[in-house]
């Protein structure tokens, strides 16, 4: 396999998502020229960077995308519960062509859970006796509920001509994420289930995406999602 060429990237958010990402992005031979916050976003000394990779919070992406897009710096975004803006952004990506990747999970495993999930929903259809809901645990640090997997797990259900999907949330120490999809009827219950045993998962995707997002080149007229990655 041809090696990646080495990036610099520019971390936004010294979480703790921000810190795995900066170690998977070093055990793999890129350079982090920074791990901003609050105060170095507001202060506005950019460093040279090829990419930028950001877990903020929902009240902070959508400045950050802009912020970005502004100096036509390549983002990849982690952030979820900013979606009421999804229209207002992916207008500003469609007219200035900012490269801009968007995935409310970064893991493999998850992109494959969901792959998976459209096999079962294949065999489910014409057993109307059964009913589907979704399921997910974070831990309390994590700001939104229902998360955005949890929603977007949904969304693929209910793109299939279903009706709405409830979802369900928890939130317990110590739980990196598990999604769960359970179709009961009244004899029988099946879950499919993808549990996160650490945020490398997540860290690891996102310096995939990354790498791609740079070198990939695919037309950048709308936010990419890791459809596109390993699609």
């Amino acid at each position: 396999m041809k090696p990646t060429p080495s990036l610099r990237i520019l971390i936004i958010g010294p979480g703790r998502m921000g810190v795995a990402v900066k170690a998977a992005a070093e055990c793999v031979g890129h350079e982090v020229v920074g791990i901003w916050g609050r105060t170095e976003l507001a202060e506005g000394h950019w460093p040279t960077a090829d990419v930028a990779i950001e877990f903020t919070a929902p009240e902070s992406a959508v400045s950050v995308m802009a912020a970005c897009r502004a100096r036509q710096m390549p983002l990849v975004s982690g952030t979820t519960g900013w979606e009421e803006h999804w229209e207002k952004v992916s207008d500003a990506v469609a007219s200035s062509g900012h490269r801009l990747l968007w995935a409310p999970n970064f893991s493999k495993g998850v992109y494959l859970f969901r792959k998976a999930l459209g096999s079962v929903m294949n065999d489910m259809d014409g057993h109307a006796e059964f009913n589907v809901a979704v399921h997910e645990v974070h831990h309390t640090g994590k700001r939104d509920a229902p998360s955005g997997t949890a929603k977007a797990v949904a969304q693929d259900i209910e793109a299939r001509g279903g009706a709405q999907v409830p979802i369900t949330a928890q939130r317990i120490a110590g739980v990196p994420g598990t999604h769960t999809v359970t179709w009961r009827s009244e004899i029988d219950s099946i879950e499919l289930t993808h549990s996160a045993m650490s945020r490398n998962g997540f860290a690891d995707g996102a310096v995939a995406a990354a790498e791609w997002l740079v070198h990939e080149p695919a037309n950048g007229h709308k936010i990419f999602g890791m459809d596109d990655v390993w699609g």
